[in-house]
């Protein structure tokens, strides 16, 4: 065996001296810590994701617990695809005991949900909602969207309506649990009511939820058969009416989540036919209509995987889960997860390693030893947007960089290009949030451009920079 893993270190080793493209092991950054004050830093589980992406915006969130009764959800940004991070800022009461968040984000609207534990009675939990309308500067009051004892409020959104599912213990004696919905049609401002969807006995559970377009998918592990499996739910008119369940495979599992990218629609699982966890695809090539043989990703009979999350761009799926043995994996496939990379070790997790991508970048979050690490890899996405930048067709000239500081800008910052050779013919446009232009300039002969705060509204602005008509970066300012 010694011999035999040497060799495989020199291959390796070989590949990487060789340039080997997109997803070798030197594409990986070193792990960043987000939560460097934190005491116990936690992520939820694999059903509420603990990451969103939009554009080169990456948003996090975790729970970080003092002590046994108490504990508060924070929130870090990167604006930059995760070159540079903000310092992590309480969402929620410090006062409070607070678990399991999960983030959705669309443009500026960023949504938290989590729930939260009465010390004094076990029994009596809350699911809460809070939101922030300009992509994470500034956040609202939070809300009680569930009273009953409830469990892993999972999060959505899609436009302005944002969805929360979660499980509420209908029934003590028989115990008895059952998947709620409620949603808010103006961006979480105000809600509507509670509605049950679904009526078995037994344990229905651990809801994942996602949506796009009026479309909304929900998959949760249930054991009305017996022992817990995976079920699948949809509705196609924005969470109004619902299909029927639909068993999405019969072997027993656990940990659920669900994906969704066109019509393409993916629940990976963990799944234990042989009394070892293993990590299970179920795929939907036409919106959950029909679903293909169930696939089984890891077929190894000696070790425990479980706590799978995935996103899919076009045909390229980014997965990460645990290894009981060796902690943190990442899973790729470039054609659709009909065959896979060798899986990469992200290092010590013991719970579910979260998975996003902006661009061509893949971003990866998981905890470790009380704290949240992020590690990124700048190539591993080459789906279709890693060539949509924002919405223009056009790769970004890896020989030049614009730095910006400082950022925030309170009185003025400098907009400035650096290059490995000299760039002439360069100018600069500022975008709003609503993506109105309001600013088109030409950089001075040292590429440089100072920002003046003058009219500036507080809030984000997105920036071009542009070299003979062509986008060379793109970023975001926030005016403070």
């Amino acid at each position: 065996m010694k011999i035999h893993l040497r060799l495989l270190n020199i291959l390796v080793l070989f590949i990487i001296l060789l340039g080997y493209p997109d997803h070798s092991i030197a594409q990986w950054s070193k792990s960043i810590n987000l939560s460097p004050n934190a005491v116990s830093a936690l992520l939820n589980e694999s059903m509420g994701s603990c990451i969103a992406v939009n554009g080169d915006t990456v948003h996090v969130v975790w729970a970080d617990r003092f002590n046994s009764k108490k504990g508060a959800i924070f929130y870090t940004q990167s604006i930059d695809t995760g070159n540079t991070w903000s310092t992590p800022i309480a969402i929620t009461d410090t006062n409070s005991n607070a678990w399991n968040p999960a983030i959705a984000v669309n443009g500026s609207s960023v949504h938290v949900v989590w729930r939260t534990i009465d010390t004094s009675n076990n029994a009596h939990r809350k699911s809460w909602y809070i939101h922030s309308l300009d992509g994470g500067l500034t956040w609202g009051t939070s809300v009680v969207v569930d009273t009953s004892i409830a469990d892993w409020p999972a999060v959505a959104v899609s436009g302005n309506t944002v969805y929360v599912a979660n499980d509420i213990v209908t029934s003590a004696s028989p115990y008895n649990t059952e998947i709620f919905f409620i949603r808010s049609l103006d961006n979480g401002t105000t809600w509507g009511s509670h509605q049950q969807l679904t009526f078995s006995v037994g344990r229905s559970e651990d809801e994942a939820i996602t949506a796009q377009g009026p479309e909304v998918y929900m998959s949760w592990n249930d054991n009305r058969n017996g022992s817990l499996q995976i079920f699948f739910k949809h509705s196609g008119d924005y969470g109004l009416t619902w299909d029927q369940d639909e068993l999405i495979n019969n072997e027993p599992s656990y940990g659920t989540m669900v994906s969704v990218n066109n019509t393409n629609v993916d629940i990976v699982s963990a799944g234990a036919p042989s009394g070892h966890y293993q990590i299970h695809l179920n795929q939907s090539p036409d919106g959950g209509n029909t679903w293909g043989t169930d696939k089984d990703l890891t077929n190894d009979p000696t070790n425990t995987y479980y706590y799978p999350y995935m996103v899919r761009d076009g045909s390229n799926l980014h997965m990460t889960y645990v290894n009981s043995s060796v902690g943190g994996q990442y899973l790729h496939s470039d054609d659709g997860g009909t065959t896979w990379d060798s899986p990469f070790n992200l290092g010590y997790s013991n719970i579910t390693p979260f998975v996003a991508y902006s661009y061509c970048v893949v971003h990866v979050i998981m905890p470790d030893s009380g704290h949240i690490n992020y590690r990124r890899n700048q190539t591993a996405n080459s789906g279709p947007h890693c060539i949509t930048y924002t919405g223009s067709s056009v790769p970004i000239d890896p020989k030049l960089k614009v730095n910006v500081y400082p950022n925030p800008l309170t009185t003025q910052s400098t907009i400035e290009i650096t290059s490995s050779e000299h760039v002439t013919n360069t100018n600069l446009k500022l975008f709003n949030i609503l993506d109105q232009e309001i600013l088109n300039t030409r950089f001075d002969k040292e590429n440089k451009f100072v920002l003046h705060r003058e009219n500036l509204e507080s809030g984000i602005y997105l920036f071009k920079v542009f070299l003979n008509e062509k986008i060379i970066s793109t970023g975001k300012i926030i005016v403070k």
